[in-house]
């Protein structure tokens, strides 16, 4: 094969990344337009611009810090504060998964011919959780794919600087990381010490090293340094109780046995033939063994912590098989968008409408910085007022409910504590618009504390 045929099919895994970042940014300013952006992406609007003074959000209640060793904010921060919108989170979000792309492409290739690469690498560009991660609210763990990726191919071609720049984003992205890299690194060190690679060796013993030093770095000083007083928020999704092993976990079997098979089927199972499917383990792990629902919810944030490795798995051992397995995937993930869509677009998506209108409206009369409570559909517009929450307690100085968006979940516990309030005279309706209600403070009351709060 010429060198120019090389370079047009490399072209074109790029300008495919090029399109997965366009379609999934337009997908994700529908999605905020229409205000279906959810709760975490106010909150990683407030820490991203405050993250060179509070680095907080009032969902958490403390310095980031506390809640995940996540320095790639950091990073983030120029372009949201710059630009002043979240909407710079949804650009960096596509953008960061889309470069997974030719990752897999360049491990198929190593393997295979260029046109059955470019094969695997649609399968990358179709795989429904990575288009999952793509679409729900912005969270660090978009960072994940690409990174981890771009090292395991880094690693098996010997590029050295590459594979340090990726360790140190995996690092840097949570505290979690910590732990797959340093197994990564162990294997490194197994591996290329039997081929006496001291440059491979070293790369994996200084890996390793930094793994440990984050992890126990993070949970012995840094969360105690940044405050946070309680255990770690996502210790909450594995504290069973044997009665609930009994009956929320059983009940809940089936859909961990389908959130499996929807990690697994859209790749035709050929990961499991692939001993780099073990990498996978922990995230998936982190994912169904939850107590909460959320974790292996297909769509969700979480799948970050797996997809890579499966995505690798596929892509060092489909070539070893026949075409068909690659033809068959492809197959399977577009059959996956047809029945079991994780965009969920019928309800996400849609054309702004008067109720959008009618809220952005009133939101931007609101006074500048002002300590507000609200639903998520407004709190996600307001990632600039370091003042804005969810609920009302502290009795923020504004309460603002639509009811225009019946399916809140938000909404129906900010009128639950308004409610009171009001018989007390604490609060007082002052504009009414459609379905919003907007109340002022008119004197302080004793609230009790927003149900919510939570956040991993």
């Amino acid at each position: 094969m010429s060198s120019l045929s090389e370079r047009r099919r490399l072209a074109l895994v790029w300008c495919a990344a090029a399109l997965h970042a366009a379609i999934f940014f337009a997908l994700g300013v529908d999605r905020y337009l229409t205000h279906h952006s959810l709760v975490d992406f106010g909150v990683f609007t407030q820490v991203t611009a405050s993250a060179f003074s509070a680095f907080s959000s009032t969902w958490e209640g403390v310095t980031h810090w506390g809640v995940h060793f996540s320095p790639i904010l950091l990073l983030c921060a120029p372009l949201v504060i710059a630009l002043h919108s979240g909407l710079a989170l949804t650009a960096i979000q596509t953008i960061a998964i889309a470069l997974a792309i030719p990752a897999v492409y360049l491990i198929a290739r190593r393997r295979a011919s260029a046109n059955l690469a470019v094969l695997v690498a649609a399968v990358a560009f179709l795989y429904p959780p990575m288009a999952g991660l793509d679409f729900t609210d912005f969270h660090e763990t978009v960072f994940e794919p690409a990174a981890a990726l771009w090292l395991l191919w880094a690693i098996d071609n010997r590029r050295w600087p590459v594979a340090y720049l990726c360790a140190a984003i995996l690092l840097s992205v949570k505290e979690d990381q910590a732990i797959v890299l340093a197994i990564i690194a162990i294997a490194t060190i197994a591996l290329l010490g039997r081929r006496h690679e001291r440059d491979g060796v070293r790369f994996g013993a200084i890996a390793l090293a930094a793994s440990v030093v984050v992890f126990v770095g993070y949970f012995i000083a840094a969360r105690h340094i940044a405050g946070a007083s309680a255990p770690h928020e996502t210790a909450r999704f594995y504290a069973w109780t044997w009665g609930q092993l009994a009956t929320w976990g059983v009940h809940t079997l089936p859909d961990r046995i389908g959130y499996l098979l929807l990690a697994f089927v859209p790749l035709a199972f050929v990961p499991l033939r692939s001993p780099i499917v073990l990498l996978a383990v922990p995230g998936l792990a982190e994912c169904v063994l939850s107590r909460e629902i959320g974790p292996f919810t297909p769509g969700s944030h979480y799948a970050g912590a797996w997809i890579p490795y499966l995505l690798a798995a596929f892509a060092t051992t489909a070539p070893r098989l026949r075409a068909g397995w690659t033809v068959a995937s492809v197959v399977l993930c577009l059959l996956n968008f047809a029945i079991a869509d994780p965009l969920h677009p019928g309800y996400f998506l849609g054309v702004p409408a008067a109720r959008d209108h009618r809220l952005d409206a009133v939101l931007s009369r609101l006074p500048a910085e002002a300590s507000i409570g609200t639903q998520e559909e407004a709190f996600t517009h307001l990632g600039f007022d370091p003042n804005a929450q969810i609920g009302l307690e502290n009795e923020p100085e504004y309460a603002l409910l639509d009811y225009d968006y019946p399916s809140s979940v938000a909404l129906a516990w900010t009128a639950n504590e308004l409610r009171p309030l009001l018989a007390k005279g604490c609060y007082r309706l002052v504009e009414r618009e459609g379905g919003i209600q907007l109340y002022r403070r008119e004197r302080a009351c004793a609230t009790g504390s927003y149900p919510g709060g939570n956040h991993a």
